[in-house]
């Protein structure tokens, strides 16, 4: 369940949240899901953890790391699964990676490939190598990787935009 901080306790039971993290990426194992409607561009999951595993002074890179990896462990399983069935019109997994706002972080199956599109254009694309170095992500071979500068004139700091998932 995703849980915003009301409090700057200390975050408790952190092995028991990655625990149930990892049940939630396992769970997509055997989940194909088509698109609903003719008009459907896209369907997400947001990471369902507590904004402190992520972000914040109690957060470390390590949980990042295995944060992210749950994430990209979920989209492996939901393209593996649609591998099984008849090809949709347009099925591509993804995960949307928003550093360092990593609770907003998500799982997107993309049903419209312009709409995916979209995430990828970028004139200034980041390299590949600025997220991989600081978190050391086991990401698949054919995958791809795009960063985009997101910050606006009122961040307090960078923030970039990460599309880890298949290509278009």
């Amino acid at each position: 369940m995703r849980q915003f901080a009301l409090s700057s306790k200390k975050l408790r039971n952190i092995p028991r949240r990655q625990r149930a993290l990892a049940r939630w990426a396992a769970g997509f194992s055997g989940r194909y899901l088509p698109a609903q409607r003719a008009d459907a561009r896209f369907f997400n999951w947001k990471i369902p953890v507590h904004l402190h595993l992520l972000q914040g002074k109690q957060t470390a890179p390590e949980l990042q790391a295995f944060c992210i990896q749950q994430l990209i462990q979920a989209a492996q399983h939901l393209i593996d699964e649609a591998k099984t069935h008849a090809p949709a019109p347009y099925y591509r997994v993804a995960c949307l990676i928003i550093w360092p706002y990593l609770h907003q972080s998500e799982v997107t199956i993309f049903y419209d490939p312009q709409y995916y599109q979209g995430f990828l254009n970028t004139k200034t694309p980041l390299p590949r190598s600025t997220l991989l170095e600081h978190l050391a992500l086991e990401i698949p071979v054919d995958w791809q990787v795009t960063g985009v500068d997101a910050t606006q004139p009122d961040d307090p700091q960078p923030v970039t935009w990460w599309v880890i998932g298949q290509p278009v």
